[in-house]
């Protein structure tokens, strides 16, 4: 909680908040975790808006990504021009502002990062070759795709008793 938002006093335009933040608030570890590269940089304007607080601006974190082909680390910019959030205040007083950044930082690094998909350098995976290309496609053949033929179950069920009148079970 580096960055707590008094919300009662925010005038009715909302407030600019700018700066950096040079510790790891986001804190992921693990063997291949994304490794941030401080620091976290931030311009948001912070107004409530009726029942919700709105957040709108940018920023900006470099983390060291680990690619999900050859292994190797590379760097990438999870940083957003357009950063909007739209948080119900619920009777808060305050916002935690880091934790709403590392949340949304956090999502937008890639789930499966390849090397190719850096942002920051152009880069080519050494292994991009070794797998078959994305937009490898192959349909299925005429047999493959005809409806399998239909079973009646409802005109088996209708045999187990002919005669939906009768009381008798049937005969065994």
């Amino acid at each position: 909680m580096l960055h707590n938002i008094q919300l009662n006093d925010l005038p009715a335009d909302g407030r600019l908040f700018e700066g950096e933040i040079r510790i790891d608030c986001f804190a992921v570890e693990g063997p291949g975790a994304p490794r941030f590269k401080p620091p976290l940089n931030f311009s948001l304007n912070v107004r409530v808006d009726g029942p919700d607080i709105i957040v709108d601006g940018s920023i900006s974190a470099l983390f060291d990504l680990q690619c999900a082909r050859c292994a190797a680390w590379f760097p990438y910019d999870a940083g957003q021009d357009e950063f909007e959030a739209i948080e119900p205040r619920d009777g808060a007083s305050t916002l935690d502002l880091t934790a709403l950044m590392r949340e949304h930082t956090l999502l937008a690094l890639p789930g499966y990062p390849r090397c190719e998909e850096s942002n920051v350098e152009s880069r080519v995976c050494p292994e991009a070759d070794r797998f078959a290309p994305d937009s490898d496609y192959t349909p299925l053949s005429d047999d493959e795709t005809l409806t399998p033929p239909q079973r009646d179950v409802w005109g088996a069920l209708d045999r187990i008793n002919p005669d939906p009148g009768s009381q008798d079970p049937p005969n065994s």
